[in-house]
């Protein structure tokens, strides 16, 4: 017979262990997760109200599906009086107030187990920004995909607020220090508003399956997490980094960490592991640009006459022409924050129906291609006639050796060291710490000025090695295939010097050429070909004018990884 003290203890002791298994996300970390479901709306008005006529398309399910959340009848943005005003602030107004009546006040605190589980994780990796250069290896984060709520699957990574750090701050205990981090999750149209629209960023949606990612164990990783004091620094506790640790954690099939982890290292990790299916969206610029180019002669200029008239816009021209006009006032407002002055009546006149899936993307496997830009280092062996150089690069990134299409022109390449060998003697040739080139085309929308730096040495004729500061700003344009710029630059080394860096580039699927020349001293036309994500090959001619003129022939052999 149990004493009464026994029986309480186990009534107490079953009431526990009924209760933890019953309920196992108890003990579950808490996150702030804001949807921010007025925003949606309010700036997805006008192919809101297009999916919403058409009853179809992935934002209108994500509508209906928020506002059954709410409590109420998703019937109601069928309603005619939700439709009958097309002004984006009128639309908003009208579906917020009929939900009035019936929504719920939902709290932003979420269990982060319930939050992500049955949903599909995604690597997120955000391609280089339209407005920070230096942004060339991208940014990673978590998508956990709920396919009936695409616009509002929540998205996780791990950052450090700097809202109240100074720029020397940010610099300085971001770069040699630690700052504090935080888990952040927000949903997936303020990603697609921030770095597709805002940034125009490429991003790529790369699935993790369930075959060689535990999702229960990634979830497990971030809910431990919350718990923890969490740092941040730009090198070796970043974004990338947590994400690698997740990753890693739900597989146990990655080697161990490196120092350094960027978003290339961590797609290409997971390229390695299985060669998963993805899907991407193209950046505002990319899509502008994509269909401009389609566009005939005359049609371009329709296009351009439209986005400096401040005049009513005739619906007569086609949906090719007005769809264009839409992308790029969407491209001066979004990426430049420089509205035209005839973007609300561009807007008015064609709507931005493209804004907003109507279905997921296509999904497909990465091919060689695809794998281009993840190998982020460098080994070249160059030929001419009774020499050979062999550069080796930290960091080699361009945009003219890779095979997809670009249509900005980047180069950074960083850690390079270039030794040649001439009758068995070998010497240093050339070193770069940093050498960036940037050429971002000039057109009626973009404006934007192309620059290159260099910070390194040089070996001159009287076989010293002398170190070399440069920068340049200039312009740059495209004609069909072809991209020109040039860039009139400062040179400190020996003496200051105020050469003139030109060049032509044109790319197709079978090989590219690039013509260069510095003051018209020095000429250089090349051929290239990318044989695989691994393996290049280039043939260039040299003209140099000194007292002799010179002509050189090169063949070159490169290897990426």
């Amino acid at each position: 017979m149990l004493k009464k003290s026994q029986y309480v203890y186990v009534v107490f002791t079953t009431f526990i262990l009924v209760f933890l298994f019953s309920s196992p996300s108890v003990f579950a970390g808490n996150i702030k997760f804001n949807i921010s479901f007025s925003e949606f709306i309010l700036k997805n008005a006008s192919p809101l109200i297009s999916q919403i006529e058409n009853q179809e398309g992935l934002g209108y399910d994500s509508l209906r599906k928020q506002i059954n959340d709410l409590g109420c009848n998703p019937d109601v943005v069928l309603l005619p009086a939700i439709l009958e005003q097309k002004a984006a602030y009128q639309f908003h107004s009208n579906v917020m107030k009929a939900l009035e009546p019936c929504a719920v006040k939902r709290d932003t605190k979420r269990d982060i187990k319930q939050l992500l589980s049955n949903k599909e994780p995604y690597l997120i990796i955000a391609g280089e920004s339209l407005k920070s250069p230096m942004s060339y290896f991208g940014h990673s984060l978590l998508l956990f995909l709920d396919e009936e709520d695409f616009y509002f699957s929540p998205v996780i990574s791990v950052l450090a607020p700097t809202e109240n750090l100074t720029a020397t701050e940010q610099l300085l205990k971001g770069g040699f220090s630690q700052i504090p981090a935080e888990i952040n999750v927000v949903p997936l149209h303020q990603i697609l508003d921030s770095y597709n629209n805002r940034e125009s960023r490429k991003l790529k949606f790369i699935k993790l399956p369930d075959s060689h990612f535990n999702k229960d164990r990634m979830i497990g990783f971030f809910d431990d997490k919350l718990s923890n004091t969490l740092t941040y620094n730009f090198f070796t506790e970043n974004c990338s980094t947590y994400l690698f640790e997740a990753l890693a954690y739900s597989c146990s099939c990655f080697d161990e960490a490196p120092k350094i982890i960027t978003p290339v290292f961590l797609e290409k990790k997971v390229q390695e592991t299985v060669n998963t299916e993805r899907f991407e969206l193209n950046s505002l610029f990319h899509n502008f640009n994509t269909e401009y180019k389609k566009l005939s002669t005359k049609e371009r200029a329709d296009v351009r006459d439209m986005f400096s008239n401040t005049q009513p816009i005739s619906s007569n021209h086609s949906d090719d022409v007005g769809n264009v006009a839409v992308l790029a006032s969407r491209l001066s407002f979004e990426s430049y924050g420089r509205p035209n002055d005839s973007y609300g009546n561009i807007l008015d006149t064609f709507g931005k129906e493209e804004a907003l899936q109507r279905k997921i993307p296509l999904h497909h496997k990465a091919d060689d291609k695809d794998l281009d830009g993840l190998s982020v280092s460098s080994a070249k062996i160059k030929f001419e006639k009774d020499s050979m150089d062999i550069t080796l690069s930290a960091v080699d990134f361009n945009h003219f050796e890779q095979r997809s299409q670009h249509y900005l022109s980047s180069k950074l390449t960083a850690g390079a060291i270039e030794i040649s060998a001439v009758n068995d003697s070998a010497k240093v040739e050339s070193l770069d710490l940093v050498k960036i080139r940037s050429v971002t085309p000039l057109n009626f929308v973009t404006r934007t000025p192309s620059w290159r730096l260099r910070i390194g040495a040089d070996r001159t004729e009287s076989e010293t090695l002398y170190p070399v500061v440069s920068a340049g700003l200039g312009a740059g344009f495209n004609v069909s295939q072809f991209m020109f710029y040039s860039l009139p630059s400062i040179e400190l080394s020996r003496s200051a010097t105020f050469p003139v860096y030109s060049g032509v580039q044109f790319k197709s699927n079978a090989f590219s050429i690039k013509y260069e020349t510095k003051n018209l001293d020095t000429q250089s036309l090349s051929i290239y070909r990318r044989e695989s994500h691994s393996f290049a090959y280039e043939y260039k001619i040299i003209k140099t004018k000194t007292k002799t003129n010179t002509t050189t022939q090169q063949i070159s052999f490169s290897y990426y990884f």
